[in-house]
């Protein structure tokens, strides 16, 4: 009971007397053995008050990035270092605000940390200008190419968070992420640790995450709420007014943001030798992050902003999410409450089966339907990575996309592995004449059960002039990534976009297809062909953004088989137009 009152009024006295602080306006100035204090709240939401002793001023390595190097002076942190979650805690020098606690070293045998100066982040205050979105869009093309080669979860990875190369010395202190270690698939974990977040386990809302914002407190970036919470937490370096500062360091280094922040309570501490950090809880949502740079986070006190719904429905229950629509964070954020929810109703790995159903509603009224099929024991990592790639496509849009209202996914699992390989596909015949209709047998070995065959017919075209024809059989998702290939499609507004993304065939499709050499360029919204020396003189003319189109579709054919497949085979047809009709030309002619 004294400890409480004790924290209490500690409390009450940093809140009273945190608009009269003043920072040490050169932290160069202070002096190697000066002594200090750290505030951070620790388990059971005490609010600390630690001993620092200053090791001395660590000039800038990189443009405005001096620090200042301190130990915490209490025997607890001998046993538990510097930890994830004390990123922001303020440091104070007779008085004075120096800064942030925001640094440390890995395994580290004494706790010494780096100290981002306060005057480094004073002027985030107000300073957004544009959000910052993740690297170079892929082409739909490629994204298909990665979904059909099953390795779409690392090309989503690599976009959305580009790997860093390896880092010695002192590094940020990670950001503590709770609520998303448990279930999160191995691609969106490494996409934690890229980001310099440490996974903890599952927090959920508490009623107890409650009290005033002051330095030292705890808050959270708030990425998930609904049917499931998770939190980016830190620590309060400085309040004025409505004005918070925190971390000391980038949550994602965006610029701009728009990221809901609420009071968060520290439960517990785990001590490790990798790194220790805090476990919290989040409370109810008091503001808004509005500013992320290397010097920390800057935001606002009052009405917390919007999140996007999501609903994920997986075995017939539904669940109800909202995530911050922060653009590279929220593709990331959907691939894990999909993920999630599939890990809460069936099973994540070994043989299955997955259909993933992607509904997306945009505020201008527009809509976008997709659905895949997959198979094997990664359907689950990869159905959450097709929902991040489509998402983070759309939203990095340079057509100005309209805000997103909602997104629904839906997940059908069977439990065992359906899948079918193409063997060979034999037409009637090899020979044939404008308007003929061709049959073609497709023969199909699936998944420990046998051999199947299917029968289709495609007309050719009666246009077509003498010459060579190639029949084409292909599973959708090959087929998709092969045709944006060699038929590029150039957008020339959102809508265009959400046609494109339509030309994704799910792997459940059988495509038969009849493709003839004529060139052609792709213009905006579609391609069209042409002879040579027109495709020529217009890509001389008009430059690289005009692609050349070798291949034209006079005709194809989309069967559903209910089941993914792979495999393709071309066939090599002659189209003559000698008057004869093609069923009554003589056998040894159709050879």
């Amino acid at each position: 009971m004294r400890r409480a009152l004790v924290s209490l009024l500690l409390l009450l006295a940093v809140s009273m007397t945190v608009h009269a602080v003043e920072e040490v306006r050169d932290p160069a100035s202070v002096a190697p053995g000066t002594k200090g204090w750290c505030l951070t709240e620790m388990g059971g939401g005490e609010m600390v008050r630690i001993p620092i002793t200053v090791l001395g001023y660590q000039g800038p390595a990189t443009p405005e990035g001096e620090s200042v190097l301190i130990r915490l002076d209490d025997p607890r942190f001998k046993e538990t270092g510097i930890l994830a979650g004390m990123s922001g805690s303020p440091v104070y020098i007779n008085g004075k605000l120096l800064g942030a606690l925001a640094f440390g070293w890995p395994f580290a045998r004494e706790p010494i940390a780096g100290v981002t100066p306060f005057v480094r982040m004073l002027p985030l205050a107000g300073g957004a200008s544009g959000q910052q979105g993740a690297g170079s869009r892929p082409q739909v093309a490629e994204l298909a190419a990665a979904l059909a080669a099953g390795r779409l979860d690392r090309a989503v990875l690599d976009w959305l968070v580009p790997a860093s190369g390896p880092r010695d010395g002192l590094q940020p202190l990670p950001v503590t992420v709770s609520g998303a270690a448990p279930v999160a698939a191995a691609w969106i974990g490494e996409a934690w640790q890229r980001l310099g977040w440490a996974a903890g386990p599952s927090s959920g809302s508490s009623a107890a995450a409650s009290g005033p914002i002051v330095p030292g407190s705890m808050i959270a970036a708030v990425l998930v709420d609904g049917d499931a919470v998770v939190g980016a937490g830190g620590t309060v370096t400085e309040v004025r007014g409505n004005q918070v500062w925190a971390f000391g360091h980038p949550l994602l280094n965006s610029g701009s943001l728009a990221v809901p922040i609420a009071r968060a309570r520290v439960t517990a501490v785990l001590p490790s030798l990798a790194s220790s950090f805090k476990f919290f809880t989040v409370g109810d949502m008091v503001g808004t992050l509005e500013v992320d740079r290397s010097h920390g986070v800057w935001g606002r006190l009052g009405a917390p902003a919007p999140m996007l719904p999501i609903t994920v429905e997986a075995s017939g229950r539904t669940y109800s999410f909202r995530v911050a629509r922060e653009p590279v964070l929220l593709p990331l954020l959907a691939a894990f409450v999909t993920q999630a929810s599939q890990a809460a109703q069936g099973r994540t790995f070994g043989d299955q089966t997955l259909k993933v159903s992607l509904g997306v509603r945009f505020a201008n009224g527009a809509a976008l339907s997709f659905s895949q099929m997959l198979t094997g024991g990664d359907a689950t990592a990869q159905g959450a990575a097709l929902v991040a790639a489509v998402l983070g496509y759309l939203k990095a849009s340079p057509f100005s996309p309209p805000a997103i209202d909602s997104v629904a996914v839906r997940l059908a699992q069977d439990e065992e592995q359906h899948q079918a390989e193409i063997i060979d596909a034999v037409p009637d015949r090899t020979v044939v004449r404008p308007g003929d209709t061709l049959g073609v047998r497709v023969r199909m070995r699936t998944y420990r059960e046998g051999m199947i065959e299917r029968r289709a017919e495609l007309t050719v075209p009666d246009y077509l002039p003498a010459g060579k024809l190639d029949l084409v059989v292909a599973d959708g998702g090959s087929w998709s990534a092969y045709d944006l290939r060699a038929r590029p499609f150039q957008p020339v507004s959102f809508a265009d976009e959400l046609r494109l993304i339509g030309r994704l065939l799910p792997s459940s499709s059988l495509v038969l297809a009849l493709e003839r050499h004529d060139p052609g360029v792709a213009l905006g919204g579609g391609s069209v062909a042409a002879p040579p020396s027109i495709v020529l003189s217009l890509k001389s003319g008009l430059g690289p953004n005009l692609s050349a189109v070798p291949y034209q579709v006079p005709a194809q054919r989309v069967l559903k088989l209910g089941m993914p497949l792979s495999g393709a085979v071309r066939i090599h047809l002659i189209v003559r137009t000698d008057g004869r009709g093609g069923k009554a030309g003589s056998k040894a002619e159709e050879r």
